[in-house]
């Protein structure tokens, strides 16, 4: 079978579009099942490219730079202090590449986009709806309780895990983006604020230092109207309002600020530090740093290499407090220093940065530009140093960091 016909093309679209529309819910089952889909959609469209023998996306640079990132993840796992622990998570990245190249093929499609997206952009309301009716009733409406002190964490359709907030956020920009690359200004922005403000109701703070971060972004570079600035800010200013009239709400935000300033009042630093969570992995992270400096200790290699400090650190700060070692940094740049080296973050941050400026001697005006920006806030965002991340190279990270890029593309390609 050489070619397709028109028919079976169309079955063919049906069926991926069926495939990319149940993600998002894929996601809410759980880990394995969101992997499970996009394996399949990856296979799928493998043997869709032999078939149609369409190897052209061979010749296309961001391919290419992402190959490389691949060798290079290889590499990192031959040299790892032990290459079993990160090897699946390193050679299972191809997964990623062949999906970008699989949304890039597909959603250019205006028929095929609007599609898929008007099924997100509703299971996106339903989990927004979903937020403001536990944070009214302290359970959601499958009757899943909030956790933690005072009910304070939302759980939504998610029940054993925080994560309705992060969800959330890797479609925002998305949807965002879309409807205001469309010009329909006022639309993108009240869904960008309702969106927002379910994710501030939702209690994780890493997510809503991120999100207040984006607002700072579109004032100042998205935003041209001095209308939508001034919504924005007061938008931004209702929020405050809610999370300080809100006391399981203030008081999680304000903990964090409250620990830290407890914990820098020790005179000695490496102390202060060390009492500090998600921030002493920074001292963990730079401590394993010194004795692997070149490519780190290798992925996933962290708490291994962490708790051995306890008997291989010169500090007796760090000797005593390795029982506070996380099973991962929490942080990206605490993970790719610990994990990676000099060389190896070196090598990723230059990928990164080279998947940004692949195209940048095309001419574009200053509204496509602001326009652009929207699919690169998610993206900045995450790379903010210091906030707790998680992961990088989880796979539920590893989704949301080049979905967002995807579409970055997808929009590039349009303007």
């Amino acid at each position: 079978m050489n070619s397709i016909n028109l028919n079976e093309k169309k079955y063919i679209d049906y069926y991926f579009i069926i495939l990319f529309s149940v993600l998002p819910i894929s996601i809410i089952v759980g880990s394995s099942i969101s992997l499970l889909n996009i394996l399949i959609i990856d296979f799928s469209f493998i043997v869709y490219l032999f078939i149609k023998k369409d190897f052209s996306f061979l010749t296309n640079s961001t391919f290419k730079i992402l190959i490389f990132f691949y060798i290079y993840l290889i590499f990192n796992s031959l040299v790892s202090l032990e290459p079993s622990y990160g090897i699946y998570r390193n050679l299972g990245f191809i997964r990623v590449i062949i999906l970008f190249i699989c949304i890039n093929y597909f959603f250019l499609k205006k028929e095929f986009f609007n599609k898929v997206f008007l099924f997100w952009f509703l299971i996106l309301l339903i989990v927004t709806f979903d937020i403001f009716y536990e944070s009214y009733f302290g359970k959601n409406i499958l009757d899943f309780a909030s956790r933690g002190s005072g009910g304070g964490r939302i759980v939504s359709f998610f029940k054993d895990e925080l994560i309705v907030g992060s969800y959330l956020a890797t479609f925002l920009f998305i949807i965002f983006g879309k409807f205001y690359s469309q010009k329909k200004f006022t639309l993108s922005l009240i869904l960008f604020s309702i969106i927002s403000l379910a994710i501030f109701l939702t209690g994780e703070r890493s997510i809503v230092i991120k999100i207040f971060f984006s607002y700072l972004i579109i004032f100042f570079f998205v935003f041209k109207n001095s209308k939508l600035k001034i919504f924005i800010l007061a938008f931004l200013f209702f929020i405050i309002l809610i999370i300080s009239a809100n006391k399981n709400l203030n008081d999680r935000y304000t903990k964090s600020f409250s620990e830290i300033s407890t914990s820098m009042k020790n005179p000695n630093m490496y102390e202060s530090i060390l009492n500090i969570n998600y921030l002493n992995q920074l001292i963990f992270s730079y401590e394993i740093l010194k004795k692997n400096y070149l490519f780190g200790v290798g992925t996933k290699n962290y708490f291994k290499a962490c708790t051995d400090l306890k008997n291989t650190s010169k500090n007796e700060h760090i000797r005593k407090n390795t029982h506070k070692c996380f099973v991962h940094p929490h942080q990206f740049y605490y993970e790719f220093i610990s994990e990676h080296g000099i060389i190896g973050t070196v090598i990723i941050l230059i990928c990164i940065f080279m998947l940004f400026s692949i195209n940048r001697t095309i001419e574009l005006n200053n509204q496509k530009k602001s326009q652009l920006l929207i699919f690169k806030i998610y993206i900045i965002i995450s790379l903010i140093p210091i906030i707790p991340t998680g992961t990088f190279f989880s796979s539920l990270n590893l989704f949301q960091f080049f979905l967002n890029y995807s579409f970055y593309q997808i929009y590039f390609s349009k303007k």
